[in-house]
């Protein structure tokens, strides 16, 4: 049987992968900078959302980092995401995403958890 953590990692994952319709791995920053604000924001918040929630199941300061950063930056349309998107036009949103999270609040290692064989 799967465990909790295991099952809501795999829900915000489709989530956060499927926002905006853009779950390409071909997709990059120069694409995403084309789209739509109200678009860039939804997913964004969606990417911060997920690892704030799944941070929460792991290590609850950094949880809190991550909401204070998402207060702090959605005003301004999460500015330090969409800079490192010009600077990394050809990578992933969500990697680009991740990563300024990651350098804000620390990194994403947990614990490996692994499924029950069937």
């Amino acid at each position: 049987m799967l465990s909790r953590k295991v099952i809501a990692i795999a829900i915000l994952s489709t989530i956060a992968c499927t926002q905006a319709g853009i779950a390409d791995e071909g997709f990059k920053s120069s694409e995403f900078l084309r789209l739509p604000v109200e678009n860039q924001r939804g997913y964004i918040s969606t990417a911060a959302t997920a690892a704030g929630v799944i941070a929460n199941l792991n290590r609850k300061g950094q949880a809190k980092c991550i909401d204070d950063w998402v207060g702090l930056h959605r005003d301004g349309g999460y500015r330090p995401v969409m800079e490192a998107m010009k600077k990394l036009p050809n990578y992933h949103p969500m990697a680009v995403t991740l990563t300024v999270i990651e350098k804000a609040c620390g990194e994403f290692k947990y614990a490996k958890v692994t499924a029950a064989s069937p």
